[in-house]
């Protein structure tokens, strides 16, 4: 794995951005159902945090809509199968928010799971025990309502001491080998650390980092949805 270049990133920074993700992390983001297919395609749900949702970009600019239309772009012919991506990422998300909403995610019927949760916690310091724990339920719950996943690990800064560091980015590793399910090492691969490709808070993707997430993604996606009957 490549370590996180955390350039610039100051302890300040991660306060903040602490704050930000406490205040919204319980607001109700969502009042109506979610929709269900109108027409047969391939339901890809992505159970994230600010990173996911896309904070200060536009949602066209957000990862999940740029790997939507490159998986239907690039992987359709292949497969037969038209793609939908859902964006179920929510700022200020944890583990244990993605273990109280998983089940109400399950109503849009995804037919794939990419959990890419965690990062707040350990910009949180909670227990890596705890967040794994929570990551663990939630991939069974999937497993239980037959929906495979992929597992998108996180890199934090060594804020809370060089053990819990190591311990929050082995936790990834470790659930992707107890669940049996695939893992992106890191899912800010080349962004995180990079002003170029971040806002100026530093610690969330500007479109281009989007862009390069999305590629990650599809990177290790594609040939697990190649496999899918």
């Amino acid at each position: 794995m490549t370590n996180f270049p955390f350039k610039g990133l100051v302890l300040s920074m991660l306060c903040n951005f602490v704050t930000l993700a406490c205040s919204d992390e319980d607001r109700t983001v969502r009042t109506k159902p979610i929709e269900k297919s109108e027409k047969k395609a391939f339901r890809i749900l992505i159970l994230g945090d600010s990173l996911t949702e896309g904070f200060g970009v536009l949602e066209r600019e957000a990862y999940p809509h740029l790997l939507e239309e490159k998986l239907n772009r690039e992987l359709s012919a292949k497969t037969g199968s038209a793609y939908r991506v859902i964006n179920g990422g929510i700022t200020g998300a944890t583990s244990s928010g993605g273990v109280s909403r998983i089940d109400w995610f399950l109503q849009a019927e995804p037919d794939y799971l990419i959990l890419a949760l965690g990062g707040n916690d350990g910009l949180r310091g909670v227990p890596v025990t705890e967040t794994e724990e929570n990551l663990s339920e939630i991939l069974a719950t999937a497993g239980k309502n037959e929906i495979p996943a992929l597992l998108a690990g996180m890199k934090i800064p060594p804020n809370y001491g060089l053990t819990y560091t190591s311990d929050f980015a082995q936790m990834y590793e470790d659930l992707s080998k107890l669940h049996d399910v695939p893992r992106i090492p890191f899912l800010l691969e080349g962004v995180g650390g990079e002003a170029q490709f971040n806002l100026p808070d530093r610690i969330h993707p500007n479109p281009a980092g989007h862009a390069l997430i999305a590629e990650t993604v599809y990177k290790t996606l594609a040939p697990q949805l190649q496999k899918i009957p």
